[in-house]
Order: structure tokens, then sequence, then C-alpha cells
């Protein structure tokens, strides 16, 4: 049977084209893009941020009741950074498509569905909280969430598996057997009845969410989906896009946990297409393993073509694996090296239950997030964060693992120890009077000021040894010129 009507086309079109003329354009120099002073960071409202957040679900605008109540105390410790998976496998979220008796017409958008996604682009807006959208929510297409999903030729009234290349069933681990829902792009599968409905949603989408200047987007959660699909969804969007006279700010979150692996090229060798990296999947390292990763990633994008993006983590683990019990103390300590790695933004990872009732996952947007993004904020408005860059060579008598830094040349020292210890810090370039000060993240208060006086000869600074107030807690300390 073919299902293939000429009608389907025309509907999906129309309803696209007739929502994008009604698109208000926000202005350009308010919307979210790279700083133009450090193309390591964003700006927005034309004024350089750095994305600290956190929330207790990854699909956070399907629960308007979590929703409201995380956007308040995010905004209320200083956070700024959300996720927005577009998923609806959680109970009474709204699935993106209606349903014509029982089964979904995929011709027939849920207005609950995309009101909410609006809706929380709207309620962030109002607050400068920006959310990174992530289009095709992965894991809703693999193993038993593939048999409830509309896209299941079992499911609609669209397709069936003699129309596509898909199956009723996909319990195959998409890293071995990727399932056809991403092969279907032209150099794959080229299965054009199920690439015209997908076409058609992230259209949709943009057509929702594009008005909005407090939105970035990913194109999916941990792929695992290879090169041509990567590319083919990459250009769609920054097209339809650019149809409608919006620029946008888009990537890829590659699956594998290290960024060294080919797979992850694929986004910092296109600059074309992808403005800012993902690296999220690097938060399933640790301790110096975990930064240093980072920096080869940054290293990396500085010798591309396209030069320096932004580097988000739109999710922090808490553990070194995703069914083990959740770590409170690694959740933390992963939060910081992003940032004195030169990160764009980090968020904490929702919150979980494995098979046997342990907490798993991150900390979500949990008391101890909350004060972790409070005093994040409180030290990095302390000086010009946008202006530092990562100086790890600027410690001397380190242990592995001990501490981390951020510097401007000759003006502040950032210094980041995960559980206390003593280093000496070469404040490169400084010269005269400087102040000390001690930052206590558990308190979020700094210490009593300290000056000292530092002095550059013959183009050798001579250096400060710096000894935290102990070592049973992580210490932060800045430096800076008086």
């Amino acid at each position: 049977m073919n299902r293939t009507w000429p009608g389907v086309s025309v509907v999906i079109g129309a309803a696209a084209c007739s929502t994008s003329m009604s698109l208000a354009a926000p202005k350009a120099d308010e919307r979210i893009r790279i700083y133009e002073g450090n193309k390591y960071y964003w700006q927005y409202k034309g004024k350089p941020l750095l994305l600290l957040g956190g929330s207790d679900e990854d699909n956070l605008f399907n629960d308007p009741e979590m929703m409201m109540r995380d956007l308040k105390n995010l905004q209320s410790c200083g956070g700024n950074f959300i996720r927005g998976t577009l998923s609806w496998r959680d109970e009474n979220n709204a699935a993106p498509y209606l349903k014509k008796g029982d089964k979904f017409d995929l011709t027939r958008f849920n207005p609950d569905f995309f009101n909410r996604l609006a809706r929380c682009c709207r309620e962030g807006m109002k607050r400068d909280i920006i959310m990174q959208i992530e289009v095709w929510a992965s894991w809703d297409f693999y193993f038993d969430r593939w048999k409830s999903n509309p896209f299941n030729p079992a499911n609609n009234i669209n397709y069936t598996t003699r129309d596509t290349k898909l199956t009723h069933q996909w319990p195959h681990r998409p890293w071995r057997n990727l399932p056809p829902f991403f092969r279907s792009v032209p150099k794959q599968n080229n299965d054009t009845v199920l690439l015209k409905y997908q076409q058609a949603f992230v259209r949709k989408v943009l057509n929702t969410t594009l008005k909005y200047p407090n939105v970035l987007y990913c194109l999916g959660n941990e792929t695992c989906a290879h090169e041509p699909w990567v590319l083919y969804w990459g250009k769609f969007l920054k097209a339809e896009a650019a149809k409608r006279g919006r620029p946008i700010e888009v990537t890829e979150m590659i699956g594998d946990g290290d960024l060294r692996e080919k797979s992850h090229r694929w986004v910092y060798q296109h600059p074309e297409i992808f403005s800012f990296a993902d690296v999220s999947q690097n938060n399933w390292n640790e301790g110096q393993t975990h930064y240093e990763r980072l920096i080869w990633y940054r290293e990396k994008l500085n010798t591309q073509k396209g030069g320096p993006r932004p580097m988000n983590n739109v999710k922090v683990y808490g553990a070194d694996n995703p069914q083990s019990k959740r770590i409170e103390s690694m959740n933390i300590d992963r939060f910081w090296k992003n940032i004195f790695a030169g990160c764009a933004g980090t968020r904490f990872h929702r919150p979980g239950l494995n098979a046997q009732g342990i907490e798993i996952g991150g900390l979500g947007l949990n008391k101890e997030a909350q004060g972790t993004i409070r005093a994040a904020r409180t030290f990095t408005d302390a000086f010009n964060i946008f202006k530092c860059e990562p100086r790890p060579d600027l410690l001397s008598d380190r242990e592995k693992d001990e501490a981390y830094c951020l510097a401007e040349t000759g003006k502040s020292f950032a210094v980041y120890f995960p559980k206390g210890g003593q280093v000496t810090l070469n404040p490169d370039g400084a010269n005269g009077s400087m102040i000390m000060r001690w930052f206590d993240p558990v308190k979020v208060e700094f210490l009593p000021k300290h000056k000292i006086s530092v002095e550059t000869v013959g183009g050798i600074t001579e250096s400060i040894k710096l000894a935290s107030p102990d070592t049973k807690q992580p210490w932060l300390i800045l430096v800076q010129k008086k």
C-alpha cells in the first residue's frame, strides 16, 4: 500500500510557510551569537556572557510546572542556561503530533507541544536565559521508546514499512547498528517518504523558535549518526533559517566521549555549518584528563579555518558511567573545570534513578547545583573572564590535578584548586601592586584581601606562592592588578 499521497506534502509545506510569514525578527545585536571580542564566548543583547546552568529535566519545556519553577530558581542563583531536548517520553508530556483514531497523523502538529516550546523560549527570554535545543531526541528512537514513537510505521497513518526503510522494532544498540531513522538522507538510504516528514518537523521547530533571540540549536543528543546525516541536517537548519532571514548558531553533540576521535571532526572541520561545539560527552572523563581533552579541543578549533568557536557543555555528568551512583563532588569539579578550560557554557545534567533506585545523573537544579552556579557567577563577575584564556603553563610546583589557571596577561590571574593545595604562580607581565583574594565556593564569599607587590625585571616576573586555607574542599583565588 502506497500512502505517499500528493496532498500530504502540500499540507505540510503550506503550514510551514504560513507560520514563517508571521515571525517577528529579533534585533541582530540582541540575539545570542559569538562574541567578537573573544570568539570562544557568547554575547547576548550586545554584551558578552558566560552560560551557567542546570535544570531538573532535559526537555524542561514539556513540563510547564517544573519549567516555571526551574526558571525562577535558576535566575535567582545567577544561572542563564537550560537544555531543550525535543522529547515527549515522560508522563504528562505532549507529543508533537495529533492522533487520528488510535494512530498519529504526521501532517497534524500538536499545538500543545509547540506552544509549550514557545512558552519556554518566551519565559527564558524574559529572564535572559538561553535555551539550547536538541532537535532529534535520539534516545526516543531506540529500544522500547521506538515502539511508541509517532515516526514508527506501526504508530502513524502516513506510511508503512513497505513505504519506508523503517521497521516496527529497533532493539539494537545504536553505536553498533544505527536505526534507519538516522540514515534517511540522500547519501545514505535516500528514504524520501520519511525525509519529507523529518523536514516538516524541523521547519515547524524553526517556525516556532526563530523569533526568540535566546535560542541555540543542536541537531541531536549524543548522536551515533554518520557524517552524511550530520552534515545534511546541519546544512538544512542553516538554509531554512536563512530563508526566513534569521541567522542561527548550530552544532551537533557527538556521542563519543573522547574529543580526539574522528567523529568530532565533523563539527570542528565544518565552521560554515557548525558555529559552536557541544563537548558534553567529555564530561564522562575525570580529573586532569577531563581538562586536558578540553584544552586539546580548544587548540584544535584554533587551527581550523573557522578559528575559535564557543564550546558548550549542556550536560555535566556526576559519575564515571551512566548507571553509577551520583557523586556530588565529581559534578561540581567538572562544572568548574569547564569554566577554567575556557568553555562558553556549562550546565548540570538532570538527576535520575537507576533500576535499583540509586540516584544517578547530574545535580539538576538542587541545592548544591544552585550554590555552585551562584559561586561561579560571583567569582567570574569579579574579573573580566572574556579577556582571559587557560594558562596551565603559569603554574609550577604542581601535582597532577592540583590546580588550574585562567589569566589575562599582566592583569588578572584566577586559580582553581579542586581540593585545595599549594602551587607557584607566575603572574606573567604583572608589575607593581596587586591584590590577592581567596574565594570559598561553598560559602560563596571572598576572604579578606591581601596586598602584594610584584616586579618584572629583564622580562622575568617574580613568582607568587599560593597555599589554600585548607585541603578539605575546593578553593579559588583571584590575583589582580590593583
